[in-house]
Formats: structure tokens, sequence, C-alpha cells
């Protein structure tokens, strides 16, 4: 019950209690002043209640107020009802110094409830079991840097300055003494007996009082006194983290599963923290009890393989770095931080293992990441209308595949992008490896549209067939559809196969490669035939693809008869094809999303799926505004192609042949037949591209037709601004998802193949034919290129003379 303070013996109760901080913690009074007044005149009255620290400075003696009424509450400390955890030191008014002490105590502070007292430590002689009798003498070396809140303990040693003794009789009079003068110690206090500060972690407070904030569990870096752990190895790492900051190192002394003990590694230094907990069981947490937070000893050089420089501290502490999915934060720039920031020199290892912590920290462990995707998915969907998503296990409940298309691509695809679909496959980089099909298209402003994304244990026959069922169930039969990839067997058997009414073309690029490896041709050869090639496969006309195409055979008949026969001009030419692929005539497009998705290649499963979420987040809002701002009719990347020609076609002159059809000849171009009705030209520039081409923009001019409405929709504003009308939905916090019971119970394990041992290889193999490349050998000894030191057969010249 709170206590009245009404007589110098209970002022002295006070103060003693106050001058020992570390055992009795805050001890909130309520304190009602009155100013003093000279004259006799009618006194003035202001009643202010405060609610301070016991151990605060004493009356000034220049202006003594006293106090009118002093109301003790019962006092909050982690020790419940630890009124008799007092130590045998009485304390009397003049033992208060002039010095106000804040509330918050650390170790650079050198706190000691008397003024200009060096710390002394004081362990609990009451309690044998605790540890041994010693104190610590005052130092000059005391080591700072340390942040350690000291504001309370369990009744075990803490700061205190007053020296050990073993028994209370080792005193000549068998009289308690405290240290100042050899005053006795008030009976009251010398009656109070030790408890177990173990009772209780939480206690009940009564209704007006409100528990400090030192007991409470907080997000500092600091370990204070009552500062709540959930786990011990928690608060190990925690300490381990001030140790590795502030240049320090310790042993642990003792670790069990209801208390934990650890001093420094000097013996002749005192600084000791003790964590305890009341119960072995699973939720109850660990809490400080005991901080001795000065070291005394001296600050030795400690080398750079001290206990504290491990992979996982140093991991812990770099993990904010990979908070955003593109930073780059390599093993030489973490060893660089480490020596930069705390002196510390790690090797490579080190830091690797380091990256790998913090990156296992900010996006989770992959293996357990596997099993999230279900929950994902169900999300995802829900904030997503028209979002598809597949899972596909083993009948181990092994992952297999993944598919996602989400909802706002699928409804721009179907209505306002070109039916061209760009397909590819890439190596995933993350523990499991595995593979990332992607199904990509431009928009009307010649942007980037991924439609659907699918992760799979490896690329192989049944994996694109899977991924183009899931693909075609997403998009169905649309007309005109054209799927373009590289020479792969199985994603042409794939597309075959399912998509019945779309055609299937090859990428020229590829081709080009290929023929390069196998046929190995010279350079001057190379320089003639890749210039004819890439014009036979750009090339709108048939009579200009056939001209082409001969004087390939001239230049290598062998890569000629492989293009005709083997690869089939229908495949890779675009006058050839039987479809429409517009401007699109390799899988350039496919390529770009695998590089602007080459670090999160590196996630976890489900954190790389999201940030391909996040990236259509963003570039959906971005390009919607964009839309909306143009004033062009059409998009600005059609807008300067059309402008481009119709610069032509105001030098060229037409000549009508009926009513819709116009001869159009001049302006350093062949001559074309335009039909305006039927939106054709000789030159098929305006039906292969569905853009005008320069002759029938001429024609246009002549008879005063608007040439922008022959134009298709896919190149409209309205067209690209409607493609991203809906916009791609965040999914939240995980904890705030709401999961059906029957797909929080699905479990997905990671794939069946271990992990292969070893670094992981993150860059790609070269293509057949691809131009890699490579570094320029010198040699050592004759310092000419092409060869090393072991090769070189140059003769070199004796330096005998």
């Amino acid at each position: 019950m709170p206590m009245d303070i009404c007589d110098d013996e209970m002022v002295r109760v006070v103060l003693h209690m106050a001058s020992d901080v570390a055992n009795f913690g805050c001890i909130p009074i309520f304190v009602t002043t009155s100013p003093r007044v000279p004259s006799e005149g009618i006194e003035p009255h202001v009643d202010t209640e405060t609610s301070f620290r016991a151990n605060m400075s004493g009356p000034d003696n220049d202006e003594e107020v006293l106090p009118r009424t002093i109301s003790l509450q019962q006092y909050y400390s982690p020790i419940h009802d630890n009124y008799d955890n007092i130590d045998d030191n009485g304390v009397t008014l003049q033992d208060v110094g002039a010095t106000v002490f804040p509330i918050t105590t650390s170790l650079e502070q050198r706190y000691s409830p008397y003024h200009n007292n060096n710390f002394r430590d004081n362990d609990d002689f009451h309690n044998e079991t605790e540890g041994d009798n010693v104190c610590a003498e005052p130092s000059n070396n005391m080591r700072g840097g340390t942040r350690f809140n000291n504001d309370g303990d369990d009744g075990g040693a803490g700061p205190s300055n007053v020296p050990s003794f073993q028994h209370e009789d080792e005193c000549e009079d068998n009289t308690p003494v405290n240290n100042r003068g050899n005053r006795p110690i008030p009976s009251m206090v010398r009656s109070r007996r030790r408890i177990d500060p173990l009772t209780s972690v939480a206690p009940t407070l009564p209704s007006n009082m409100v528990a400090p904030s030192f007991v409470s569990s907080c997000d500092s870096d600091d370990i204070s006194v009552g500062k709540l752990f959930a786990e011990k190895n928690e608060f190990i790492l925690q300490l381990r983290k001030v140790a590795f900051r502030d240049k320090f190192d310790f042993k642990i002394a003792r670790s069990t599963t209801t208390r934990f003990e650890t001093h420094c590694c000097s013996e002749s230094c005192k600084w000791r923290i003790r964590a305890t907990r009341c119960s072995n069981e699973q939720n109850v947490p660990w809490v400080v009890k005991r901080i001795d937070n000065v070291h005394t000893c001296h600050n030795e050089v400690l080398v750079d393989g001290r206990h504290q420089v491990r992979s996982r501290v140093v991991g812990h502490i770099i993990a904010e770095k990979y908070i955003q999915d593109k930073r780059i934060f390599t093993p030489n720039d973490i060893r660089a931080d480490m020596q930069q920031e705390y002196g510390v020199q790690l090797t490579y290892q080190q830091a690797y293992r380091a990256r790998e912590v913090g990156l296992e920290i900010v996006r989770g462990n992959p293996a357990e990441l596997y099993n999230l995707l279900p929950k994902y998915s169900h999300v995802l969907t829900t904030a997503n209308e028209g979002t598809v998503t597949h899972l596909e296990q083993d009948g181990d409940g092994n992952f297999l595949y993944y598919f996602v298309a989400l909802g706002s691509s699928i409804k721009g695809f179907m209505q306002y992008i070109r039916p061209v679909i760009a397909v590819d496959g890439t190596h995933l980089k993350g523990l499991y490896r595995g593979s990332m099909f992607v199904a990509t298209c431009l928009d009307g402003n010649n942007q980037l549209y991924p439609l659907a994304i699918g992760i799979m244990d490896s690329e192989n026959n049944d994996a694109w067939e899977w991924f183009m069922m899931k693909l075609h169930g997403v998009i169905g039969d649309r007309p005109g559809l054209v799927i373009i990839s590289d020479r792969c067997t199985a994603i042409r058997r794939a597309v075959l196969k399912v998509f019945h009414n779309a055609t299937h073309g090859v990428c020229f690029y590829h081709v080009k490669g290929n023929i390069k490896s196998q046929f190995r041709m010279s350079k001057a050869l190379w320089d003639q035939f890749e210039p004819a090639f890439i014009n036979a496969a750009k090339a709108y006309g048939h009579e200009e693809f056939k001209r082409q195409l001969e004087g390939l055979w001239m230049i290598h008949s062998g890569a000629a008869d492989y293009l005709e026969n083997n690869v089939g001009t229908c495949n890779w030419a675009r006058s050839q094809f039987e479809g429409r692929r517009y401007n699109i005539l390799t899988t350039n497009i496919a390529e770009s999303v695998n590089a602007f998705m080459r670090e999160p290649r590196k996630f976890p499963v489900t954190h790389l799926v999201d940030h391909f979420r996040k990236t259509l987040q963003q570039w959906f809002y971005d390009r919607k505004i964009v839309a909306e701002s143009m004033t062009t009719r059409l998009t600005t990347w059609a807008d300067e192609i059309v402008t481009e020609r119709r610069t032509i076609a105001e030098r060229m002159i037409v000549r009508p042949v009926s009513p819709h059809r116009f001869q159009v000849i001049g302006g350093g171009l062949k001559e074309g037949l335009v039909d305006l009705q039927k939106r054709t030209c000789s030159c098929r520039v305006f039906q292969l591209d569905q853009l005008v081409c320069a002759h029938a923009i001429a024609a246009c001019l002549t008879q005063r037709v608007d040439f922008i409405n022959l134009c298709s929709d896919f190149y409209t504003i309205e067209s690209l601004a409607m493609a991203y009308a809906q916009p791609v939905e965040p999914v939240g916090d995980v904890a705030d998802w709401e999961v059906p019971d029957e797909i929080q119970e699905m479990q997905v394990y990671p794939p069946v193949e271990a992990p292969p041992p070893g670094r992981r290889k993150e860059l790609r193999i070269p293509s057949a034919g691809e131009n890699v490349d490579r570094r320029t050998v010198r040699c050592g000894r004759c310092h000419e290129l092409g060869h090393n030191r072991k090769r070189c057969k140059n003769p070199i010249a004796s330096t005998r003379s």
C-alpha cells in the first residue's frame, strides 16, 4: 500500500532506497509543495504533483523548499513486491548530492547514486550461490561505448557504493554501518530480508500506476535491465551485436534452460550480465536481471578473430542493406564497410556467409518460402481480380511448377495489345536453382508488357508443355496469335500441341548465332554474310527477300542452304511468315524481362514472384499517367514513325488508278500501289505493321483523308491508357493475410533435387554463336598479345654482356 512520509525516519528510508537504484529501480514519489513566503502576508498556495525518481538531488541549500505532503506510492521494478530487497546501507539527507541524475542511465554516463563517486561492484553476499563476493576497485581506464541501461536489478549483484561483507557481524560492535562516517543504519532498514527475485517477471500494477519503460520489450540495440527476449538465442545474438559494435569480448559462464550468465573475457574485469526466466516453458520470455556494465579491464587490443566476429552477427548488422530488392551489396562491400565502421577485417568467406545470413533475414528461408506459395496465391488472386495462379506438386508434396498471370495484364492483352507473344526461359540463381519462363508482349508505345511467368524445377519438354497449357487457359485461341521463341524444340513442340490456331516463329538473332557457330566463317566472310542475312530477315516484300537470299547463296552456299531447308524461311523471315509479326522479329523483349529480373532471380520463390508483381504495379501506374498526358492521337513511338514517313510522302507523286487505288512514285523509295479501302500497299509495310507507310500517307494527303484513322487501334493513346487501366494491387503484410483453413493446411516442400554443393553460378552459359567479350591475354615473357608465358615461343634477346 502507499506510504506517507511524515518524519525523518521515513525520509532516511526513502533516501536509502533511492541510493540503491540497482536493487529498487524507479521509485515514483508524488510530492505536493508550496513556495516559501518571507513576509507574513497572504500565503500564496500552489499545489503541484510531480512524479520523479527518488534518486534526484536534495533541495538547494540557499533556498530550501520543504515538502508539505509527500505520498510514496508502491514502487515498481522487475521484481514483484520487492520491499525487502534493501542493502544494509543507511543514508541521511547529507548523503544526497546536488546532481540530478538522468532517468535512463548508460555505461557512458558512469552512473553512481552519489555525486562524483566511482562505480563499485557489490555482489549478493546474502546468497552464496549467486557468485563470488568481490568488489571492483575504481579504475581510470574504464571502457566506454557500451550502451547498457542499468535501471534496476533482481536483487543480485549490481552497482552500489557499499563495500562487501560476508556477514553482518563482521563489524566490531556487530552493528551494521554504512560507508559514510560510520553512521548506524536505521533499524527499519536493517531488519529487511532478501526474497527470491524469480517469483514473478510481470507483476500486476495498481490501477493508478503505469509500468516504467525499462521493463518492456523495445527495438533498441541496447540491452537494459528488465528488457524481454522471446528466446535465449535472441538475447545472445543481441549481446554479441553490442559487443561487436563496442569492441569487447565476453565468455558464457552459465547457460541453462532458465538462467544465462556471462562475463568479460578478462579475468580481472567485473563486467557481467545475467538473464533468467521463471519457467522453461516455450512462451515464457527471458528477462535481463543484472548488468554490471563497467569494464575494469585494460583496453587490450583484440585480434581480428575474436569471438564476436561471426557471420551471423555481421549478417544481422548488414541485413537492412538488402531491404531494397535491387540493392547490390557484395562481400567485398561488406568487408570495406566493416573495416571502415568497426575496424574489423573480415575474410572473403566470412563476408560471403554474412551476406547469406543477411539475405535470409530479409527474404526468409528459401525452403520455408515454398510453403508460403499457396497462401500468397490466395491473397494475390483475392486482391487482383482476374489473376490466375497454378501450383503443381508431385505425389509427395514437393514443388514442381508454378504459374502466375496478373488479371491486369490479361485484361489489357486481350483487347489493347498486339497478339504477338515472345517466350523464353532462363535459369534461377537461388538455392534450389530451377528455371523461370516468361511470356512477354509489346504495348502500342513499344514498351515491355509482361503477360505471365512460370517457375519450374527445370527446363524440359514437360515443363514447357505445362506452361503453354496454363497460358492457353488464360488467353485462349485469340485470332492472329503469334508465338515467337528461339529454336528450342521443346517450345516448338509445346506450341504446336497446345495452340492449334497460333503461328510459331523463330527469333532470327538466335538463327544467326547458330550459323556462326556451325559454319565457322572467317571474319571477312562473316562481315559480308551478317548484313545480308539481317536485311533478308527484315525485308517486307517478296522480291526484296529473294534478292537478299540470292546474295546469301553467293556468299556462303552451305549457310544459305541451312537457312532455306533446315530452319525454313517461313520461320525467320518477316516476308515469308504466315502470320503477322508486326515489328517483333526476335525474342529480345523476353530477354529484356530476364535482364530486369537478373537480381531477383537470386530471391526465394515467393519473393521472386512478388518482385514481378511489384514491378508491374509500378509500371502500370507510371504508364497510365504517361498515356493520359499524351497530346497526340497516336502513341509517342508510333507518332514519331508516322511523322518521319510523312516527311518522305510530301515529296512523292500520286497518280489515281481508281477511287480507292493510287500509284505513288518518288521520294527515294520503290514505286507503290496503295489501296486505301483495303489498307494495303505493294511495299507490304502498311499491312504487316498496321501503320500507314509513306505511299499511303502520300495518297491520303492528295485525297485529304485523315491517315491517322488508317492506323491500327493498338497504336492509339486510348488503347494504351486502357491497357494500363486496371491497377495492380499489393498483397499487404503477411501477418494481415486472411487465408482459409484448407489453404492454410497445404504443405509445399522444396524440389526433390538437393542443392548442389559449392558456390552457386550466377553467369549464364553463352548460347551458340553468341559474341562473348573475352579478356585479351598478354604474355608475361615477350609482352605480346594472344598467348601466355607458358606457350610463348618467341626468342628473347640475351641480357648478358
